[in-house]
């Protein structure tokens, strides 16, 4: 009973996925139409992150267009192969059909998944990638063959190329090592092997290496300026924030009813090798949280190892814990989909309510006698671009020669020092004071939208 009745869940959470993005007003996050302008120019790189996402988005809206619907889409569909590969990692792990297939489907009604498949991101790939990886890692650790040695190298070199924090796998791999003796010694035993996995996750990451090397390191730059290493202090309670945003993610209920049976956990290999893929990754983000700062999605790996962990446990413990856990995480779907929908206002959505009609205000008023638009916000740039994708207005960003590059569109839309037609500019005017022909610039508004915190204004550029 209990499975047909998970099952009906994610039947129906899929339905309110699917019907909320239809008919919903809101409109992409700008780095999700960030991302979209990055497939429609496909590279090796790009200045914030490594370029599988954009390759992936650009498969998809090549078969399918690139509507609002259908970007939205993409995450939807992308944790249903997700669960797929928990529901295989699961059979893999515990040999039992009935534990593997509650698994995925509970796995998919988890709240971080709930909310991050309404996310175009690319934690979606690299979760995707490391949950097969780990699911070739335990094939391996079963028959130490070339092919699964081929394999994991090939699902970890996609993880590296979807984003950096596939690092955490070769971290945590050296935990899992030290704790196996059965892994030890199929690498000892597969020394060529064990070579030619490295060299082949190697050759997969090289394309984007080489591009970094010739784009001054910026993917690797802007990650460590992420890290924000360089700003250290000392915060106990952004920690406390990190680790509660841990369990609100995996689901209240799964999270506090471990608690009551942890003392019951036997240390097995099981046990062993799902501590290994995530502790010490929630650990490292934990302190980086104290120390610097860290979002919660930083340590989105380690919730399939911590996840499976916690689930068979409770498992074995009730199965009722797992139908009330679902249940709820089903609710939780059901409204926070709902008020997407009805384009609710909730300040949390901010950032995603009005773009489109602020964009349609600029186009109409602003844009009937310019075909340039330059604009200085990276987010709005990206939505703007967007949302005007089939008109054939230009859109640049501001970029003074030499000085530090931001963004991806300072390297590949900027706007150059000489340029000498007419444009409108949304931004502040301080950022194209270096342009070197002489002109003038006239205030034609400023707009108050809740998507931004401050005023936007509205200039019209005259040579």
């Amino acid at each position: 009973m209990i499975y047909k009745i998970s099952f009906l869940f994610v039947f129906l959470s899929i339905v309110v996925k699917f019907i909320a993005i239809n008919i919903t007003n809101f409109d992409l996050f700008g780095d999700e139409a960030q991302y979209w302008l990055w497939s429609e120019n496909l590279a090796l790189g790009y200045y914030s992150k490594p370029p599988l996402l954009p390759w992936y988005i650009s498969v998809f809206t090549y078969i399918f267009g690139n509507s609002f619907e259908v970007l939205k889409t993409i995450p939807i569909l992308t944790y249903f192969l997700i669960s797929y590969t928990v529901y295989l990692l699961s059979y893999q792990l515990y040999k039992d059909k009935e534990i593997a297939f509650l698994a995925g489907i509970s796995f998919y009604l988890l709240p971080s998944v709930s909310v991050s498949s309404f996310l175009l991101s690319t934690d979606i790939i690299l979760i995707l990638f490391w949950s097969l990886s780990l699911l070739f890692l335990l094939k391996l650790r079963e028959e130490g063959s070339l092919k699964n040695f081929i394999l994991l190298a090939i699902f970890l070199g996609l993880s590296f190329l979807a984003k950096y924090a596939a690092i955490y796998f070769l971290i945590s791999l050296l935990f899992f090592v030290l704790v196996d003796k059965k892994i030890r010694n199929i690498f000892k035993n597969n020394f060529l092997y064990l070579c030619m996995f490295f060299l082949i996750t190697f050759v997969i990451l090289l394309p984007n290496i080489v591009w970094n090397t010739k784009n001054e390191w910026s993917t690797l730059n802007h990650t460590a300026e992420n890290a924000g290493l360089s700003r250290i202090g000392f915060n106990l309670l952004q920690g406390f924030e990190f680790l509660a945003m841990q369990a609100l993610m995996i689901g209240p209920i799964l999270f506090v009813s471990f608690f009551f049976i942890i003392k019951k956990i036997k240390l097995n290999f099981e046990t062993k090798f799902l501590l290994a893929f995530s502790i010490p990754i929630i650990v490292i983000v934990l302190v980086e949280s104290i120390i610097v700062r860290a979002n919660a999605n930083w340590a989105a790996v380690a919730l399939i190892a911590l996840f499976l962990l916690i689930f068979k446990n409770i498992y074995v413990f009730s199965k009722n814990i797992i139908t009330i856990s679902n249940f709820f995480n089903f609710l939780f779907v059901f409204v926070f989909f709902i008020i997407i929908s009805l384009t609710y206002p909730l300040k949390v959505f901010d950032r995603i309510n009005g773009i489109k009609s602020f964009t349609n205000i600029v186009e109409k008023n602003y844009l009937k006698e310019n075909k340039y638009l330059i604009v200085e916000d990276r987010l709005l740039y990206s939505n703007i671009r967007y949302i005007l994708r089939n008109t054939e207005k230009t859109i640049l960003m501001p970029y003074e020669p030499f000085s530090k590059i931001k963004n991806h569109f300072n390297i590949t839309d900027p706007l150059l020092s000489d340029f000498n037609k007419d444009f409108i500019y949304i931004g502040d005017l301080e950022n194209i004071k270096y342009l070197t022909r002489k002109n003038k610039k006239i205030k034609i508004a400023g707009h108050r939208e809740s998507f931004k915190n401050n005023t936007i204004n509205i200039y019209e550029v005259l040579f």
